[in-house]
């Protein structure tokens, strides 16, 4: 059990280096010069902060909406890899594309669109909220792990 933890707080922390490192370029060192950087998308403004003004490097990420959404597709992932049976990297894609689309509210748009996926519309939002309850909680464990590591350095 300990194990999985460990995993899953390296897994979160890495995507909160990979959002980081995309909106600075990987290769050129730009987080290590700035000290707050934000990736945009049309969905939502991610925003996660890496260095500190003290020179210590620092993981945290900012707790908005947004990164909510994107924690609910990492909380769909590892969902859907440790599924009994059919568990795996596939099937965890599918399932973040699909805890995302819910997380965000997209879902129930077009099943309120469709016809015959109205009835579905307000399980949809109630499952969305959910979701998003599991991304800030997975945005907790990341500034945890943060300050953590804050601490050991």
């Amino acid at each position: 059990m300990a194990r999985r933890v460990l995993l899953l707080g390296s897994l979160l922390l890495g995507l909160a280096l990979l959002l980081g490192s995309a909106a600075s370029g990987f290769v050129s060192g730009g987080a290590a010069r700035r000290p707050a950087l934000r990736a945009t998308s049309a969905a939502a403004d991610v925003h996660v902060r890496l260095g500190a003004s003290s020179g210590k490097p620092s993981i945290q990420v900012e707790e908005t909406r947004g990164n909510a959404e994107i924690g609910a597709a990492v909380v769909s992932f590892f969902v859907g890899l440790l599924f009994p049976l059919l568990g795996g990297f596939n099937l965890g894609i599918i399932f973040a594309v699909l805890g995302y689309t819910i997380a965000n509210g997209t879902a129930a748009e077009q099943l309120s669109n469709n016809a015959s996926g109205k009835q579905y519309a307000g399980t949809a939002v109630q499952v969305g909220d959910l979701l998003l309850q599991a991304g800030e909680s997975g945005l907790k464990a990341v500034n945890f792990a943060g300050k953590k590591i804050d601490e050991l350095t």
